[in-house]
């Protein structure tokens, strides 16, 4: 029951072309942190999933999010050279470990702040609104540049994009 209470209801479709038009992808990278199976999991139940989310998930990630694991997300770039970060927004601790661990300045996730704040955490579909929310304010004269899109799951895994917009 509380997993139907966490979670916000949204759907979010991409249409990828060759256009150069909205965010180009650049790269991905998945990282799973070793033994940490147990954090979040779903499995099949009689009414439906059954969802464990541990409250271990912010300082795991917190930990996991080390040099040597940035270093592979960013295909060896240094964070420094990140202009945007899509964070998806699994709850305010999760972007708090995310920004202390990447020591990124308060200000850096607010589009995930924003999506959080006004839809709440709807699974997968969250860093979606988080990235069609950058290019609004890309188109409304916010920032562009080189991104980091991350999102978070069962295993405990972090699957990652590098992009431009």
């Amino acid at each position: 029951m509380l997993s139907f209470l966490v979670f916000g209801d949204g759907c979010a479709a991409v249409l990828v072309s060759a256009d150069e038009e909205g965010i180009a992808l650049d790269s991905f990278n998945a990282v799973m942190v070793p033994d940490t199976a147990d954090l979040i999991t779903w499995r099949i139940g009689g009414i439906g999933f059954d969802m464990v989310l541990s409250g271990k998930v912010p300082g795991t990630l917190s930990r996991a999010l080390d040099e040597q694991n940035l270093k592979t997300i960013l295909a060896g770039a240094n964070k420094e050279s990140i202009d945007l970060w899509a964070v998806h927004p699994g709850g305010r601790s999760i972007l708090d470990a995310v920004e202390d661990a990447v020591g990124l300045a308060p200000d850096a996730l607010a589009a995930s702040r924003h999506v959080l704040d006004n839809y709440g955490n709807m699974s997968s579909a969250t860093v979606l609104f988080v990235l069609a929310e950058m290019m609004e304010r890309a188109q409304n004269g916010g920032p562009t540049g080189v991104g980091c899109a991350m999102a978070f799951g069962p295993g405990l895994t972090a699957e990652t994009m590098l992009f431009h917009l």
